[in-house]
Formats: structure tokens, C-alpha cells, sequence
């Protein structure tokens, strides 16, 4: 044992170095996650999440092919896109690229879309007082779009999505449907619950803190909208120099 160690009580980093390249191991920074996030996701909290779900298929046959079960989720953009990986020379340690400006302004987008893979109208949330049709211009056949001061989701704005979501699947105590969602303070108002009770809509949602894991939407749709998302605000950017991005403009991609 070399006397350095015994003198520093550690290894130094010649060594930290050499055991890397020794063992194909290399520094990777880790993703960010709560203590929250940490203990909630555990085997108890997904078995009863699972077990519910399970419940809720043998208990209406209707949901056994997917077709009327159903996921909402929401997500955010900003006018500020995330700059994408760009080719640079080797050594080269400070790369600037354009961004439509410091600050963005968020708009919230709430999709739903079916287990077997079919897609309602979103709804999109504008960080106004008033919502105008102008709005949502460009935007697909069918959506529906709401005003709030922040641009997130409330209460009164997901009543108006669970309205939207009954009459896009029909949804009634003869034809039920299953909403899968997280439990958000804003998904769980009286009014909210009262309706989707009354148009035999099932409500399961995921356990506080457990979404990045178990919500589908956010799994495996949201991550490639973002990476096309900034990719459509960088071509905008190139199509429209010296003009900022703003949120009607977006849409236009």
C-alpha cells in the first residue's frame, strides 16, 4: 500500500484515474431526484397501483382491450427552447447558440390518449386572464383551449377538461370509460369527481410522486414532444431572425 494512503487515509486520484480505465468506468452526473420521488416509488405503492387498475378491469369487461381506458397527462413549454447538441471542434469549451430570448413564457398542454393508442383533442392552457379563439388557430381539429393567470392548470380549468374528455369518448354510466391521471390538487375537485361520477367515468390515479415512473405519457410520449418541440423553435428561429418566439407562434409548426 502506497504511504500516501496511509498518511492521507484515502486513495488519490491517480489511482481514482487509473481504476476507471482499468474497469470501463466513467464520471456520469446523475439525474436529479427528490426524497420524495425516492421513497415513493417502492414495491408497495406500485403493487397497489397495479392492484387497483386490476380491480378496475374485472370489474367492467369494457376495459379489457384498452379502448376505453384512457391516460391524461400534462406538460409544459416555454418560447424559450432548450438548445440541441451542435458540432463543435475538439477542445472547443464554450458554444453559444440563439435562444428566442431569457425568460419564456409557459403554456401547458394536457393530452389524453387511449390504451390502444388513439389520441383525443388536447387542451391547451394560455397564461392569459381571458381565453380568444386566435388563440388556438393553428392548433388540431377539435382542441380546446383555456386562460389562466399562470398558464397552469386549475380546478375550474380541469372541470372544463373532464367536459371535454366526456364528450370526446362518450363517456356515460352505459358506456364507462377509465381515466388514469395523477392526483394533483387541481384533478381532484368535488365538481370534477361529481362529474366524471355522474358520466361513469373511473377515476385511478397514481400514487404523490411516482408519475416519472408510472405515468405513460410522461414515460414514453413527453421526453421525443420536447426534443421535436425545441427542434421546431430552432428552425423558426432560422426562418424568422431577429424575431422573437411567441406563444401563437409555436403552434405554427
Amino acid at each position: 500500500m502506497p504511504k500516501s494512503w496511509t498518511d492521507n487515509e484515502m486513495a488519490g486520484k491517480d489511482w481514482l484515474t487509473l481504476f476507471k480505465r482499468r474497469n470501463r468506468f466513467s464520471s456520469r452526473r446523475p439525474e436529479p431526484c427528490s426524497l420524495a420521488r425516492a421513497t415513493a416509488f417502492n414495491r408497495n405503492n406500485v403493487n397497489n397501483f397495479y392492484n387497483n387498475l386490476e380491480d378496475l378491469i374485472k370489474r367492467n369487461s369494457a376495459f379489457a382491450n384498452g379502448t376505453r381506458i384512457f391516460n391524461l397527462d400534462e406538460t409544459s413549454t416555454t418560447t424559450v427552447q432548450k438548445p440541441q447538441k451542435v458540432i463543435a471542434p475538439l477542445g472547443r469549451k464554450c458554444i453559444g447558440k440563439v435562444t428566442s430570448g431569457e425568460r419564456g413564457t409557459l403554456v401547458t398542454t394536457c393530452c389524453i390518449v387511449s390504451a390502444s393508442g388513439n389520441a383525443l383533442p388536447p387542451v391547451m392552457i394560455f397564461p392569459r386572464k381571458k381565453f380568444k379563439d386566435h388563440m388556438i388557430k393553428n392548433t388540431p381539429a377539435g382542441t380546446l383551449g383555456l386562460a389562466t393567470p399562470s398558464g397552469w392548470m386549475n380546478a375550474d380549468s380541469f372541470t372544463e377538461v373532464m367536459k371535454h374528455f366526456i364528450k370526446h369518448t362518450n363517456s356515460c354510466k352505459e358506456n364507462p370509460s377509465m381515466l388514469v391521471m395523477d392526483n394533483h390538487e387541481s384533478h381532484l375537485s368535488i365538481e370534477a369527481i361529481q362529474l366524471a361520477k355522474d358520466c361513469g367515468v373511473n377515476l385511478l390515479t397514481i400514487h404523490p410522486h411516482t408519475s416519472g415512473k408510472l405515468q405513460p405519457l410522461d414515460v414514453g410520449v413527453f421526453s421525443a414532444f420536447k426534443v421535436y418541440y425545441n427542434a421546431g423553435i430552432d428552425s423558426w428561429l432560422m426562418t424568422h431572425p431577429g424575431k422573437p418566439v411567441t406563444i401563437y407562434d409555436f403552434l405554427k409548426q
